[in-house]
């Protein structure tokens, strides 16, 4: 599953989200079915709900949206997990069905979670609140009919395994990737669509890196966004005794439930 090319941010991630050493033939297939188990459970639970709606006659009436907060590089790159910029991780599934929502409808305009308040907003029929109109979501609704303007998505990530603030544009076709302190990314998804071949390295497109660049700087500043997220996390292992202790005490394989504590190993 190794696909080129290759960057200092993945290789320090890989080096830290060891997951993939591990793995043997059998183990590999066997999380590659657990995953596609986890998609089949949540297809049929939304299958189970349209149904539902469909029985009880509010189908006419309801819209559905369901998403995610990330996808999974699972085994690409030898990586697993969340903790980059390409689409397989970087891309989040999201279905919206329902009243005026056309069928059929090709969109290549990209989403983003930002667009799910003010579709929410739209679908309860409330007036937009003065203080919202300068917040970065487009309802679905008018990008399903193709009423949005062409817009620039930004994602950035700052957690586990991050060896320094990384950031994301979509600018129509194209994927611009920034790392503070590293060398850019640039791919044509259209071209590209399984982001083998890095054009930020190559000289004809020095002047859209630099587009691109100039438009993430329009929406945030990575250097401050990285500073402030590197001092927040300072302050978090202060809290939490020191890195010394945090190693020792170990970690957890999945999040506590509600209402129940973490069990470290």
């Amino acid at each position: 599953m190794e696909r080129a090319p290759d960057h200092p941010y993945i290789a320090a991630l890989r080096e830290c989200q060891i997951y993939d050493q591990a793995f043997d033939a059998v183990k590999l297939r066997r999380a590659l079915a657990a995953y596609f188990g986890l998609v089949s459970f949540v297809d049929d639970n939304v299958g189970k709900l349209v149904d539902a709606l469909a029985a009880t006659g509010l189908a006419d009436r309801t819209r559905v949206l369901y998403s995610s907060d990330h996808g999974d590089n699972l085994g690409t790159r030898r990586l697993w997990g969340k903790s980059t910029m390409y689409e397989e991780a970087a891309g989040v599934p999201m279905i919206l069905a329902g009243p005026e929502v056309p069928e059929g409808f090709i969109c290549h305009e990209p989403a983003s979670l930002v667009d799910c308040f003010p579709t929410v907003v739209e679908c309860v029929g409330a007036p937009q609140h003065p203080d919202d109109r300068d917040l970065p979501g487009a309802s679905l609704f008018g990008l399903a009919h193709g009423t949005v303007p062409l817009r620039t998505i930004l994602s950035e990530y700052h957690a586990a395994g991050a060896a320094t603030g990384a950031f994301m544009i979509r600018k129509g076709s194209f994927k611009y990737v920034h790392y503070v302190g590293m060398r850019s990314q640039l791919f044509d998804l259209d071209a590209d669509p399984q982001e083998t071949r890095d054009l930020a390295r190559e000289p004809g497109y020095q002047g859209l890196v630099a587009d691109c660049e100039a438009a993430l700087r329009g929406v945030v500043d990575p250097e401050d966004a990285d500073t402030l997220a590197r001092a927040d996390q300072r302050a978090r292992i202060a809290a939490m005794g020191g890195r010394e202790a945090i190693i020792a005490r170990g970690s957890f394989g999945y999040s506590p439930t509600p209402g129940t504590k973490p069990i470290y190993n």
